[in-house]
C-alpha cells in the first residue's frame, strides 16, 4: 500500500447554480519518502489537491487514504489533530503573523506539535539566522518564505506540503 492514496477524488464548488468540478476523479499514488511536484496550469486543481491533502478542505467524493488512515472519513475534530501532528503546509502567501518575529511565527507554531525541532536551528539552516528579531515587513518577500518554510519545518511533520513554492533551499 501506497503512502498517500487519491481515489477517484472528486471536488465539486457549487456558486448558486452553477457546478464547478475542481478534481474530477483524480487518481493517484505517492510513496513513503517520495517528493512529488504537480504541474499544470492554472485552475487545474493543484491547490485544490494539496488543501484536501493537508485536511484543510475535504472531496465531495472519492478516498484519501495517508498513512493507512482514510482522512476523507474524519470529522472535524480529527481533521485538525491531523493538521496539528502530521502536516507541515508552506502556503502560496505565506500567511506569517505580521506582528510577530521571525522566529515567533515559527515558533507559534512548535508549540501545536508533538516533537517540534528548534525554531532557532530551523531559521539558521534556511539562512534567517542574522534575521530571526526582524517582522515580516522588514523581510523581502524570499526572506518571508524562507520564514513560511521554517515553520513548517519546525513542526517535523510526516507530511510537508508547499504551495507554489518558488525557490528551494537546501537544508
Amino acid at each position: 500500500m501506497s503512502y498517500i492514496e487519491f481515489k477517484n477524488v472528486i471536488k465539486e464548488y457549487k456558486m448558486g447554480e452553477v457546478s464547478i468540478k475542481a478534481l474530477d476523479n483524480t487518481n493517484f499514488q505517492i510513496e513513503k519518502g517520495e517528493l512529488v511536484v504537480i504541474v499544470g496550469p492554472s485552475g487545474a486543481g493543484k491547490t485544490t489537491a494539496l488543501n484536501i491533502l493537508g485536511g484543510m478542505d475535504t472531496a465531495t467524493s472519492g478516498e484519501v487514504i495517508i498513512d493507512g488512515k482514510n482522512i476523507s472519513k474524519f470529522k472535524n475534530k480529527q481533521l485538525t489533530k491531523y493538521r496539528r501532528e502530521d502536516i507541515g503546509f508552506v502556503f502560496q502567501f505565506y500567511n506569517l503573523v505580521q506582528n510577530l518575529t521571525a522566529i515567533e511565527n515559527v515558533e507559534l507554531a512548535t508549540q501545536i506539535c508533538k516533537k517540534p525541532l528548534d525554531p532557532k536551528e530551523i531559521l539558521i539552516k534556511v539562512g534567517l539566522g542574522d534575521r530571526i528579531k526582524n517582522f515580516p515587513s522588514q523581510l523581502s518577500g524570499g526572506e518571508q518564505q524562507r520564514v513560511a518554510i521554517a515553520r513548517a519545518i519546525a513542526k517535523n511533520p510526516k507530511l510537508l506540503l508547499c504551495d507554489e513554492p518558488t525557490r528551494c533551499i537546501r537544508l
